[in-house]
């Protein structure tokens, strides 16, 4: 079968610009600090995914998080000093003051994280890239641009709203996922209304306030008193659920909502200030274990846990021990800070020269700030056919594709996946890329 199954090109940008019209209506934005509002590109050509590598891919996420979360504990208690300066170092202040009772009390260390993979070229394994725990976005934005491709392609199909609806449905939404994991942690906490309210906590002016809005439509829809606010409006004891979409440095120390992360045993609060999780240097520590039995034993990886780290890239912390390894084998590695996010500090050795690549490398050995830097085995994506659908109109090309798995330490927790697109081996969704429709396989073989 063709890639776009029985859909001809012309057909598929036309499912396209119409799912984004409804995805960009439905929220699926960005907010620059300027207040503009700029729609999220959706990619036309969906990502057809087996119910099999689906559950494959979750499995592999929440491995991922319960041997980060049990290997934290343990170099915070019995490892060398670089360890606890790359996972407490990059943090002062409230964030510093809160992290320090993650393990002592902090209920649950992460009840929703995401693992970023990337599907290597050859056609393998998605192999996954690193961790976020503190605001593991993107649930609406998901179901947005999924469900807006299932009903613009049902349409062109001419298929009934019914069955448009049924396979919507079909296709699962993590808003809900997330929902139901948001009240399972409450009445694991002891509460127990039915449906209890929820604050959705962000920085004000936050750029996913479009997702935001669409969360608190639809935990409203399911009867959730529900609202967006920012930590000076946020009181705790207002609310059964603090749902936290804020940066701990960006929550004023003196706000109501700090209350809640200075006492994260008192308010059942998600996620706690975890930001040490998605330390990269931590990452580099579990790839390590996989390879170090004294490691390994040291954390109490189960061999879940230890076989999920053993398909992870190789990924150590930079040092001088690391440095005749990458500028030998330039082109197979990655250069990334511990401690940054947006795939800033990034430097790939394939894509820089070898002079400049040497100097990064010697330069980054020595540099502590934000963790050190870690070096990473480069996973090689391959581009793909692909037609964005921006405000402008479908633009034809080619892009890397990524995906992204939720997970949670709870026996509720979402499992769902979303995938980005982008024109640069570091992806970015508005810097030339955007967000591909995930499509469960059966659903899609019924609307072929």
């Amino acid at each position: 079968m063709h890639r776009n199954g029985p859909f001809t090109e012309e057909q598929i940008a036309r499912i396209g610009s119409e799912a984004a019209r409804l995805a960009w209506t439905g929220g699926m934005t960005v907010l620059r600090p300027d207040g503009e509002v700029v729609p999220i590109p959706l990619v036309a050509e969906p990502e057809v995914e087996s119910r099999e590598r689906l559950s494959w891919l979750a499995a592999e996420s929440r491995a991922i998080l319960s041997g980060s979360v049990k290997l934290a504990r343990a170099l915070l208690a019995r490892g060398d000093p670089r360890d606890r300066e790359a996972l407490l170092g990059p943090f002062e202040g409230l964030e510093a003051d809160a992290m320090g009772l993650l393990f002592s009390e902090v209920p649950c260390p992460a009840v929703v994280a995401r693992v970023d993979f990337l599907p290597p070229g050859d056609g393998g394994l998605p192999r996954a890239l690193e961790l976020n725990a503190t605001i593991p976005a993107m649930p609406a934005y998901a179901d947005l641009a999924a469900h807006s491709w299932i009903r613009a392609a049902a349409r062109l199909r001419g298929m009934t709203p019914r069955r448009e609806r049924d396979l919507v449905a079909r296709a699962g939404s993590h808003m809900e996922a997330l929902r139901e994991t948001l009240v399972a942690f409450y009445r694991w906490r002891g509460g127990a209304r039915e449906r209890p309210s929820i604050a959705i906590v962000a920085r004000p002016g936050d750029a996913q306030i479009g997702e935001l809005r669409r969360l608190e439509a639809h935990f409203r829809q399911m009867g959730h008193e529900t609202a967006v606010l920012v930590p000076d409006e946020a009181d705790p004891d207002a609310h059964d659920l603090l749902y936290r979409h804020v940066w701990a440095h960006r929550t004023p120390p003196g706000s109501p909502f700090a209350r809640a992360l200075r006492e994260p045993a008192r308010w059942p609060l998600m996620n706690p200030v975890n930001g040490m999780l998605e330390a990269k240097a931590l990452f580099a520590r579990l790839s390590e274990a996989a390879d170090d039995a004294a490691m390994a034993a040291l954390a109490g990886l189960d061999p879940v846990e230890l076989a999920a780290a053993r398909r992870m890239p190789w990924t150590r912390l930079h040092s001088p021990e690391t440095v005749d390894r990458l500028v030998g084998g330039r082109e197979g590695f990655v250069l990334k800070r511990s401690w940054d996010y947006g795939g800033k500090s990034v430097h790939l050795g394939a894509e820089t020269e070898p002079a400049a690549w040497e100097r990064v490398v010697r330069e980054a050995a020595s540099d502590r700030r934000g963790g050190g830097f870690v070096a990473q085995e480069r996973i090689f994506a391959a581009r793909r056919p692909a037609t964005r659908i921006t405000p402008s109109g479908p633009e034809p090309g080619s892009l890397y594709r990524d995906v992204s798995t939720y997970s949670g330490l709870l026996p509720v927790h979402p499992g769902g996946s979303v995938v980005r697109a982008a024109a640069s081996p570091v992806v970015n969704i508005l810097g030339g890329g955007g967000l591909a429709p995930v499509i469960p396989a059966d659903v899609w073989e019924e609307l072929c």
